[in-house]
């Protein structure tokens, strides 16, 4: 009997042997990926120079369309995927969800479009319009707002979009839109998104990369702890696990363990949903390895509640188009 095998069918995780492969590889529907092409446009935060929270870019500062993906995720069974505004030109972004309707025409996937939309924009709701317009897949929209006194971790200038009048505005028209809202934010920043959350409890509001643990750079997770439970009351709010390299490039299960453990305990599966973030994740660790340790992280839990957080919960929230198979 071989062992590894063996213990990848107790974790529903692929197996070492090819042949094993075929009938235990994991299903997954990735909810947060990016597709670019570096030839046709521009990704501002990945010219050379510009610092990001990344580190440095250069190794994936190439092409990464539909043939590299599939290449990254060939051993496992993926049912669909979500595609999140990978930091296209602002100037532009409704050019990203013409993109990426065009590589799903070719493709079969992405199956569900989050487009970009700085929701303090006065021409917020044209861009929404126009991102509709698009494509069918669109299904909701993204403005990371997250920032941190850290410059080095900050992703934007100011501090105050979730209490800015306009992107308020703004905000409160997505429930007629049928769009959801994602996001990322730190964990100073929760109680503001759950007075939203609370005050437009027909909107679904995905919160990104986890929030942004930054205790895993300080040790300290109280405030994330605190802010999650918070969010967790609020019913139209789940969360996307992934982005764990950004704040710790080599994190192990030992370090991200408890923190999936205290969002299922807050959240449930049915609010959760594990993601890949790549290529950006790309630069700290494979794909396989990323899905390994999450599959290691939840092998408690009964088989629903993982297929809830490996796909389920992502299918019900992005209401994903299947046109056909993506990879035979």
């Amino acid at each position: 009997m071989d062992m590894r095998n063996e213990k990848a069918r107790a974790h529903g995780l692929p197996a070492e042997n090819a042949d094993e492969a075929k009938s235990y590889r994991l299903k997954i529907f990735d909810p947060h990926h990016h597709l670019w092409d570096l030839k046709q446009y521009r990704y501002p935060w990945m010219d050379p120079g510009t610092t990001s929270i990344v580190g440095d870019p250069a190794p994936i500062r190439k092409n990464y369309l539909a043939k590299d993906y599939l290449a990254d995720t060939r051993e496992f069974d993926l049912i669909g995927t979500v595609h999140l505004d990978g930091g296209f030109d602002p100037w532009n972004p409704v050019g990203e969800t013409r993109f990426v309707q065009q590589i799903h025409e070719k493709s079969g996937f992405p199956n569900a479009i989050v487009g970009q939309v700085a929701l303090d924009n006065p021409a917020a709701v044209e861009l929404i319009d126009a991102h509709m317009a698009a494509s069918p897949l669109l299904r909701g929209i993204r403005h990371i707002v997250a920032w941190h006194p850290d410059r080095r971790l900050t992703y934007v200038d100011r501090s105050d979009y979730l209490r800015d009048e306009r992107w308020l505005r703004n905000f409160g028209k997505l429930f007629d839109y049928g769009l959801s809202f994602d996001t990322q934010v730190y964990p100073h920043q929760m109680e503001d998104l759950a007075s939203i959350a609370r005050v437009h409890a027909g909107t679904r509001i995905i919160v990104n990369q986890a929030g942004m643990p930054d205790g895993l750079i300080t040790g300290d997770f109280s405030a994330w702890k605190a802010g999650m439970r918070t969010l967790s009351a609020c019913h139209n709010v789940s969360v996307k696990i992934s982005g764990f390299g950004m704040l710790k490039p080599k994190w192990t299960v030992k370090d991200v363990r408890p923190l999936i453990t205290e969002l299922v305990d807050l959240f449930g599966p049915s609010r959760l949903m594990f993601a890949s973030n790549f290529p950006v994740d790309k630069l700290f660790r494979s794909f396989r390895d990323i899905y390994h340790d999450y599959a290691e992280c939840v092998h408690s839990l009964s088989e629903p509640e993982r297929e809830a957080m490996f796909s389920g919960t992502a299918i019900e929230s992005y209401r994903p188009v299947f046109p056909g198979v993506i990879r035979k």
